[in-house]
């Protein structure tokens, strides 16, 4: 029988030429290179026999081992990448002879990579006639081995525990790398739209895996991809390859997803159920889960419900990575008006993440699946409007809140604004038109200071009673600034309180009693009233019902701000520079220095102050808020929280950005604040009115004693 030779290294004894050299047992053979092999029984080497001659060595573990020898030099593999002559035969000198079974053995080892069970254990080695994989040693020509499909069982007769190993990549992993190929060069990925994918990322972790199979961070992020390009079978097949070797709840989740992408309703029901399991497996969720369950396996996507459902236990919930597998996704017809608000957040949470070229991918694969939607006209409108296509986005919004309104819908904050945005040809009849007092503010009373000089500047604060112990802080803070510097002028402030009580309106008549008394350059002016309801959402709405009165009494420029703020000492040099350098001031973080908007939503405008420069122009921009926000608001509902920003915002583009070139526009988001809005933290003492009170008193002039007779 023909033998290898296999050198201490882990070599076969090549021969190219006249030359004997190390040969990889993985490399092919070449007509020019060889493998030398020893006829046993004829002591033969072929080739290279001319000159060398092969002697057996006698050890003690009766290993079949030889020697090279020409003369009195020894063939040597003390170098591990090319053979010596050597005088001695020692270890370096010894070769193990392999039978061809185990030669294509230990070819077959070397040009694969393993997993032992779940575990990659990599390429195996070869040193000191052993083949090491992981943590297993075998004497080579000991080796029996078995092939099944793609796994190898290994076991010797002095070690019959046998091994089982799986190639990498897996047949079953690379008939999916051969299927994800076929699919890229079809182009069928790149016919599914998807504002999260592309084929190009198919093709990336395609290349990722096809490099490191071993490595499962490619085939779940393959998994995600096909799944959102439309090939949800594949995903499926990647997500359960990479589960049979990552054990994770993750993972049993993102299969729960795939099979509700692809509505079959009952498999999701089984995957979530053990998703719950292996993540929560101490956990009871017999109170709200067999209900989600039933719901799911009848046909409607409940899984849109399990983050709140952990969120309400205190749970840690999925990877949020999987998330974008319900964004876009078609909804089924069963779903009740709870699974489809709540797609509707994540719609609006997906759409704010994205860039122009991704939000048109959304809308349009949104557009697709699910057909006319409130979200989905309120995106529109966003894209609209940021691309200059005010009156398109006017017809979106005007659709979103048809739509929202007849679905009882609650959008998110951010989109709060579609049930109370007028469209420019409705704000710009609003002067034409006589329009009635819906909120009852218009009735208030008024108790103005004495007009003993002109002002310089009016503050306009307003808040209801329940929100009345803001007002205190606000007071002392500029009752010290005015003291520390009355250079700005006369300052008016101007408060407006809903429906207060008798203590509340006390304590506004003494402050301004005090200040018509002792201060030089403050007063205090208030009104009040009732609404026509108490509603919350009306309260930040208040500070601009009220500028008509204050704008007609006072002429002079305005300052209108939320009553939570404070001001700092140097108000005065503030407001001075601000007069001397501004015509208006606005809140406009999304926009650039030229007037355009570049994010956010048409109403994404700070609240908290605004300044009005022109005093020609304040009784029309005073009454164009009013009438706004007279016009949208309807008692009855509660769906108006972003009323006060959407009046602010077409102010802004009825009055000021016509002329955005021919005025001084200061960004108050940017430099120095004139109001200090704090982070309040709970438990946080406030002002009270007592210690304006005390404020009050202790800067209350004494009088002089009165001569004695």
């Amino acid at each position: 029988m023909a033998f290898s030779l296999l050198s201490f290294h882990g070599a076969l004894v090549g021969y190219t030429g006249l030359k004997l050299h190390p040969l990889c047992p993985a490399a092919t053979p070449t007509r020019a290179t060889r493998t030398v092999e020893l006829d046993t029984q004829h002591n033969t080497l072929s080739p290279g026999g001319a000159f060398v001659t092969a002697c057996p060595i006698e050890t003690v573990t009766n290993r079949p081992l030889v020697a090279l020898r020409a003369g009195s030099a020894y063939l040597s593999s003390r170098s591990s990448t090319q053979f010596d002559a050597a005088p001695v035969c020692a270890t370096w000198e010894h070769f193990l002879l392999l039978t061809p079974e185990h030669t294509d053995l230990l070819r077959t080892m070397l040009q694969n990579t393993w997993h032992d069970g779940h575990t990659y254990v990599g390429a195996p080695t070869c040193t000191g006639h052993d083949l090491r994989l992981g943590p297993h040693k075998w004497p080579i020509e000991q080796l029996q081995a078995e092939f099944r499909g793609d796994t190898l069982t290994l076991w010797t007769d002095n070690a019959p525990h046998k091994v089982t190993l799986t190639t990498c990549p897996s047949r079953t992993l690379q008939n999916l790398l051969d299927t994800a190929c076929e699919l890229l060069e079809v182009g069928a990925f790149r016919r599914a739209r998807n504002p999260w994918a592309t084929a190009d990322d198919v093709r990336e972790q395609v290349f990722k895996l096809s490099l490191n199979p071993s490595a499962i961070a490619p085939c779940i992020v393959l998994a995600q991809l096909c799944c959102q390009l439309g090939q949800g079978e594949l995903g499926s097949q990647f997500a359960a390859y990479a589960q049979s070797f990552a054990q994770m709840a993750d993972l049993l989740w993102l299969q729960s997803l795939i099979a509700l992408r692809m509505r079959d309703h009952t498999r999701a029901a089984d995957l979530l159920v053990q998703a719950l399991q292996a993540r929560y497996p101490k956990q009871d969720f017999s109170a709200t889960l067999p209900q989600l369950l039933e719901r799911l396996r009848q046909g409607e996507d409940a899984l849109l419900l399990v983050p709140d459902m952990l969120y309400e236990l205190d749970l840690p919930g999925f990877d949020e990575r999987f998330d974008t597998l319900l964004v876009p996704m078609r909804l089924a017809a069963k779903n009740g008006p709870d699974i489809r608000q709540i797609y509707a957040m994540l719609f609006e949470n997906a759409y704010q993440r994205l860039n122009t070229t991704k939000d048109l991918r959304l809308l349009e694969t949104e557009a697709k699946l699910n057909g006319l939607s409130w979200w989905t006209e309120a995106a529109m409108g966003h894209t609209s409007w940021l691309a200059g296509l005010q009156t398109e986005a006017d017809t979106h919004y005007a659709i979103a809140r048809r739509l929202a309104l007849q679905a009882g819908a609650t959008p998110s904050p951010e989109n709060a604004g579609i049930f109370s945005w007028l469209g420019a040809q409705e704000c710009n009849q609003l002067a034409s038109r006589a329009i009635p007092d819906r909120t009852g503010v218009s009735r208030w009373q008024w108790q103005f200071s004495t007009a003993d000089a002109p002002a310089a500047f009016c503050l306009v604060f307003a808040c209801d009673s329940r929100n009345f112990h803001l007002l205190p802080g606000l007071i002392l803070s500029l009752l010290q600034a005015c003291r520390e510097d009355r250079s700005a002028g006369r300052i008016e402030l101007c408060l407006g309180v809903a429906n207060p009580d008798t203590a509340q309106l006390s304590f506004l008549q003494t402050v301004a009693s005090w200040l018509a008394q002792y201060a030089t350059s403050l007063r205090l002016n208030f009104g009040y009233g009732a609404t026509t309801v108490q509603d919350a959402a009306l309260e930040p709405a208040l500070r601009y019902l009220i500028l008509p009165d204050l704008v007609a009494k006072f002429r002079c420029p305005v300052l209108v701000g939320d009553c939570a703020g404070y001001f700092p000492a140097n108000m005065a040099t503030l407001l001075r520079t601000l007069r001397n350098t501004a015509t208006y001031g606005f809140d406009l973080a999304l926009f650039d220095h030229e007037g355009h908007q570049t994010s956010g939503t048409p109403w994404d405008l700070g609240t908290d102050l605004l300044y009005l420069g022109e005093v020609e122009r304040l009784p029309a921009i005073a009454a164009f808020m009013s009438d706004y926000l007279n016009t949208v608001y309807t008692p009855k509902s509660t769906v108006h929280t972003a009323m006060d920003r959407c009046a602010l915002a077409q102010m802004l583009r009825h009055f000021i950005l016509p002329r955005w070139n021919t005025l001084a526009i200061r960004f108050l988001n940017e430099g120095p604040d004139i109001l200090v809005m704090p982070s309040v933290k709970a438990g946080t003492p406030l002002i009270s009115q007592d210690d304006v009170l005390h404020d009050l008193a202790i800067n209350t002039p004494r009088r002089p004693n009165q001569p004695t007779a």
